[in-house]
């Protein structure tokens, strides 16, 4: 099974010395998983009929949204917290469940997770 890491903060240089980031500013997190091909439209449908739904309807979710790279068997999620603790709270919450590792059993590779600061 893979499973991936949070990067607690926003960007390499937050200034904060410890693991958690004060950010209050909105932040995007990207991710970029790569999903065993005979396991794409079930990823899809546990994604549509049980997790997005969720993850809209979560405190400090400003926008969540999911597509699909069918030739790559790739699926992209975009989301828009209002702060990075919002974040670290869904993933918390998620990982706690079990939401994390029933998805990362579609998983041809550790996903690409990225978080940066929203301007606009």
């Amino acid at each position: 099974m893979i499973s991936f890491q949070l990067n607690r903060h926003h960007t390499e240089d937050c200034g904060s010395d410890s693991n958690d980031c004060d950010s209050k500013i909105s932040c995007v997190v990207l991710m970029e998983a790569k999903i065993i091909s005979e396991k794409l439209d079930d990823c899809i449908k546990l994604l549509v009929e049980k997790r997005l739904e969720e993850t809209k309807s979560y405190d400090g979710c400003e926008a969540c949204y999911g597509s699909v790279d069918k030739d790559s068997s790739t699926v992209f999620l975009w989301f828009k917290w209002s702060s990075v603790k919002h974040w670290e709270n869904y993933f918390a919450w998620r990982t706690e469940r079990g939401d994390f590792e029933e998805f990362s059993a579609f998983f041809l590779e550790e996903p690409r997770v990225t978080m940066s600061k929203a301007f606009f």
